[in-house]
Formats: C-alpha cells, structure tokens, sequence
C-alpha cells in the first residue's frame, strides 16, 4: 500500500481507463460509482447471470464482503467468511448480497470456498488494488453504489468497504503485532491500514477472547468488541464418493511412503507463526517415537519453506500440499493424533477440526487454539520444542489418553456449529444498528 494519498492519486489517475474516478481523483470530489454489474454466483465469472432487484422485505438486507475468495492461499479466514455467509443465507432473517472487487476465476486454495449459490454477488468496476486503495484513501466507492440501499455492512474480514450506513467489521488476530516476523513489512503496513479503518465500526466481531483482549490492548472501544465462535461441520457436505475417494487417496499416500502405524499431522498454510520448525525439532524429541512420521498438509504460504524445514526427518517427513477439503477431512480421519504449536492463531479452526473427526489434539498453551480446545486436547509451550514432543509422546504412548481425547474432543467440537455463528452474528448486527440509531 502506498504510504502517501499522493501515491494512490498518481496511480489511480493513469489506471483507471473511466472518466468519473478520474475526475475525482483530480477534483477530490466524492462521486457515487456504478457497479460494474449485478450477478448470482453460478461456478464462474463469465456464465454468471443478472440478478433481479431485491423487493422491499422485512428482512436485514446486509452486504456482505465475499473478497477472501479470491486470495491466493483463502486459509482458515476464507473459510469462516463462507461457511458464515452460508449460514446466514439459510436464515429466514437476512436477504445477504455478497460484493467483491473485479476478479477473474476465483482461487480455490486448500479448500473450496465457493459462495452458496443462493447469495447475489455484485462486483465493483475496480481490480482489489485501486478497490482497497480507494476505500482506505477516498471513502469511495461507498457500497451502497454498488448494490443499491442495504441496512448493514459487513466487512468479514481484512478491507474495510467505505459505507454511509452501519459497519460491522471481523478482525480475526493481530498476529503481525504480537509477532511482527508473522508478516512482511508491506503486509503490516495493509493490516495496519485495515485495523484503523474498521475502528469506524459499529461493532467489531472476533472469533476468540484472545483476539477481543488484542484489540482492546490497541485501543478498540470495550463496548464496540463482541465474542463470534467460529463453528464446525454442518453447511454443505461431501458427496459419499468424494469422500470415499479422498480416503482411498489417504490410505494409497501413507502405503507409498510406507506409513503403516502412528503419524502426527499438522494442517496449515505454511508462514512463520505456524511453528513448523519447532515441530519438526519436537519430533526428536518424542519419548520412544524416533521413527513416528509427520504428515504436513496445506498451502505454501511465505517466508517458510515446507521442504526445507522439514529436511532434518528425511523420509520421517512426508509433505502433501494443497488437498481438497474431502482430503483434508480424510486426513484427519486418518491421524493419529494433530499438532499445532502455532505462536498466535486468532481462533485455530483445524484445532475444531480435528476434534470433530474424533482425533486427538496436541496444541499451543496461552493461545487462541487453547481457549478452543477448552481442555479436550493437550497444550504445550509453543516456543519449547521439549514440551511439544513430551505432549506428542504422551497421546501415542497411552492408548486410554488418546481414547479420552478423542471423546472430550467430539463433545466439545459439537458446542460449535455455524448455525451458532450466524445466530451470534446477527446479534452483533441488532447491537451494531441500535448503536448506530442511537
């Protein structure tokens, strides 16, 4: 992001081939945009088709920010936007209409993503770039340009949209602050930029009472912060092949590198707040586990090289990548039990995960995912790889310890669901426009 208005005047002058941005950008004038069109979301930008105008009901007609779909790596974020928005589309309370900036095909990542398709999607004329530089510079183009009248906006996580009626907005973690490796120099100075434009929300959501005492230690109003759990399983749901195939594709990988008993598993996008080299390092350090596997499946993210920090296992580490979600699942399924010492999770969804798959659980003391597990799973210090291996040890050592668990662990995961997060969620939204009203 530039650090200057100047900057963005500049580039918004010379690429943006239409006359009214211009002639705002010159004039500083604040001019209503046109969308670029109106649409339902069918599989694909080119075969989608025009939505009619909404009729006037008695429902919340809420805007809500879809734009996650199109990042490189979506990540655990993307996925609670979606299956968020899938909840809310099915309530008889909320007419949702999802925008975003001009994409081509959308990313499908490590999981899919792809909006139910019984929400409108808009896209505004402008490319992500000039979309988040104008909102966070300009204040244009207001949403309500774009979709017409609405009665809220929800900025699901990341950019905040520029908007005259009542904003909610989601701040998932503040990783960059409390460890400022986590990101690179021009990710910190964009969520910095995010962070100061959603202190205009009415209401802030955040899913963890961690990530509500970071905002409340960089200033967020007390009154303004509100607790939304993610959730687990529901929504839509594999076809019995895919899922039969993702087990077969399972069992073949751990046959070709010979995998027959124990393995740990992590899940993630591969970046420095993850942990992986203090996994890697805990390995060795597992109590009579010298030959146990560790099975890493996710993404590349940055700044962090999957192959390279897993190097000093040799044929222990086995690395997967990208899967879909049904492999993600049967992955689970298989493990013997996860691990994920993250430094900072906002929330840490494969934690929920893997309990709801009936797998043991070994994660981050003082974290986010702590406070997820809430005592169904093993914590250890994510900064002593000692303690790591002493809690991996321990579950594939004690076969009645893994038992108990595993069934914690189902108990627990079966306290959130995303009907529970929309529910939540269209609480904030009442509080948000009694706020705003008053």
């Amino acid at each position: 992001m530039p650090s200057r208005p100047w900057a963005t005047r500049w580039v918004l002058r010379r690429s943006v081939p239409w006359r009214p941005l211009r002639r705002c950008c010159r004039s500083g004038r604040r001019r209503a945009f046109q969308p670029r069109s109106r649409r339902r979301w069918t599989g694909g930008g080119p075969t989608a088709r025009r939505v009619p105008e909404q009729p006037v009901t008695g429902r919340l007609r809420v805007a809500y920010l879809l734009e996650q779909l199109w990042h490189r790596v979506p990540g655990g974020t993307a996925v609670a936007a979606f299956r968020t928005a899938e909840a809310l589309a099915a309530r008889d309370d909320v007419d949702l209409v999802g925008f975003t900036a001009r994409h081509g095909e959308p990313s499908t990542g490590d999981v899919s993503v792809v909006p139910p398709a019984d929400i409108s999607l808009v896209a505004s004329r402008l490319p992500r770039a000039l979309l988040y530089e104008s909102w966070h510079w300009f204040a244009r183009p207001r949403v309500e340009a774009l979709i017409g009248e609405v009665d809220l906006v929800h900025a699901s996580g990341g950019a905040v949209p520029a908007t005259r009626r009542p904003l909610v907005a989601t701040v998932h973690d503040l990783a960059w602050r409390r460890h400022p490796e986590a990101a690179t120099p021009r990710g910190r100075r964009l969520f910095e930029a995010w962070l100061a434009d959603a202190r205009r929300a009415e209401a802030v959501a955040c899913p963890s009472e961690a990530t509500r005492l970071d905002l409340a230690d960089a200033g967020f109003d007390e009154g303004r912060l509100h607790i939304v759990p993610l959730g687990v399983g529901g929504g839509r749901t594999h076809p019995v092949e895919d899922l039969d195939a993702a087990r077969a594709n399972v069992a073949a990988c751990l046959r070709r590198h010979g995998v027959d008993g124990p393995f740990v598993l992590w899940v993630g996008t591969v970046e420095p707040r993850k942990n992986l080299p203090g996994l890697v390092a805990a390995m060795d350090r597992i109590p009579d586990g010298g030959s146990v596997p560790l099975v890493l499946v996710g993404p590349a993210g940055w700044e962090a090289d999957a192959r390279r920090i897993a190097e000093p296992l040799g044929d222990r580490a086995i690395l997967v990548g990208s899967v879909s979600e049904a492999e993600r699942d049967a992955w689970l399924e298989a493990a013997t039990v996860l691990c994920l010492p993250s430094l900072h999770e906002g929330f840490g969804l494969p934690v929920l995960e893997a309990m709801a798959a009936g797998t043991p659980v070994v994660t981050s003391s003082g974290t986010a995912t702590e406070e997820v597990a809430g005592g169904a799973a093993l914590v250890a210090d994510p900064a002593a790889p000692g303690s790591i291996g002493e809690a991996l040890g321990a579950v594939l050592a004690d076969e009645d310890l893994a038992s108990r668990l595993a069934e914690t662990g189902l108990e627990r995961a079966a306290t959130f669901t995303w009907e529970a997060t929309a529910e939540a969620t269209v609480a904030v939204y009442h509080k948000a426009m009694a706020r705003w009203g008053g």
